[in-house]
């Protein structure tokens, strides 16, 4: 049996996920661990937070080291370079054991165990990201919370907001979201929200959980409600589409939008396939730390079909 351990992690905007394989491929556990974002938190505590995490991890396993740290970040859009690697791991992780890349491509790399297609994933954001038939990826979305980027969490709940207050304060139509926002932030009146919005430490990931709410709302049938989300699923099926243009039509979904809401789930795919009609949807073969570990092999060339059978078998098997 192949002792070395490697630790792959889906680093994303809310929170992050790890888990330990050794290099046969048996899983030997998992944890989980805050965002690492650090456009959105700083390098610092990024680092601080993925140490915590990893430290965690081992002690639960019973290991005190690794041989490989392979992480796809949200703040990442292609492979880490020295400098970027140099940077992030500080004087905390050994710069020859990281290996960093995209949250996105280390959950294609999970969902299609590395063949070509695209993943969609909508989280607290939203983002695109294709393989082609050359091994070239394609990028779209992935903007960030400054640009409202459409398609997740954080896009969906701004433009439920910006109803909620017009609602509110009289110069649009009228919305449950109105008062669900006022609810949902505890306060009184339209001026209460928006200083509620704009609360010292508010981060994008506390204001991308009125997201549910519009979705609930949608769901419910208020008409504002419903107009928002369709024109979110509607822009991120063109975004896929674009992307399919360039990539074999294998699609996965991923993130919390997509899991948590079978509604948008469903707009999502009857949006997309107005557009492209020949999709296979598949569901993800593992999930994107999983992802990450077989990066980390892939890019040392110690993958082979048995590893991926034997971290398969070990993860639907494993114990909690």
């Amino acid at each position: 049996m192949n002792s070395s351990l490697i630790i792959g992690v889906d680093g994303g905007g809310t929170h992050s996920r790890l888990v330990a394989v050794l290099g046969d491929g048996t899983v030997l556990g998992a944890g989980n661990g805050e965002g690492l974002n650090y456009y959105a938190i700083g390098m610092a505590s990024a680092r601080t937070r993925l140490k915590q995490a990893v430290d965690k991890l081992l002690a639960k396993i019973g290991r005190t080291d690794y041989d490989g740290l392979s992480l796809g970040l949200a703040a990442q859009d292609f492979r880490a370079d020295d400098a970027t690697v140099a940077s992030f791991a500080g004087d905390v992780f050994p710069p020859d054991k990281l290996l960093l890349d995209c949250d996105a491509y280390v959950a294609l790399i999970g969902g299609l165990l590395g063949k070509p297609g695209v993943v969609v994933i909508s989280g607290t954001g939203a983002i695109i990201i294709g393989l082609d038939e050359n091994r070239k990826q394609h990028i779209i979305g992935g903007w960030g919370y400054k640009l409202d980027e459409p398609g997740g969490g954080y896009g969906l709940a701004i433009e439920g907001l910006k109803a909620a207050l017009m609602s509110l304060e009289q110069i649009g139509p009228d919305t449950e979201l109105g008062r669900c926002a006022l609810d949902f932030f505890g306060v009184d009146d339209a001026r209460g929200l928006i200083n509620a919005l704009y609360e010292e430490g508010r981060k994008p990931a506390d204001i991308a959980k009125f997201a549910r709410i519009v979705d609930q709302q949608a769901e419910a049938g208020d008409s504002v409600s419903k107009e928002i989300v369709s024109e979110q699923m509607t822009i991120l099926a063109r975004m896929t589409g674009k992307a399919l243009e360039r990539c074999p039509r294998h699609v996965c979904l991923y993130g919390g939008m997509f899991e948590h809401s079978g509604q948008i789930r469903r707009l999502f795919l009857q949006k997309l396939s107005s557009i492209c009609t020949d999709v296979e949807v598949h569901e993800m073969e593992l999930p994107p730390e999983l992802g990450a570990v077989l990066m980390y092999m892939m890019e040392r060339g110690t993958l082979n079909d048995e590893i991926i059978a034997r971290m398969k078998h070990t993860w639907e098997h494993r114990t909690t």
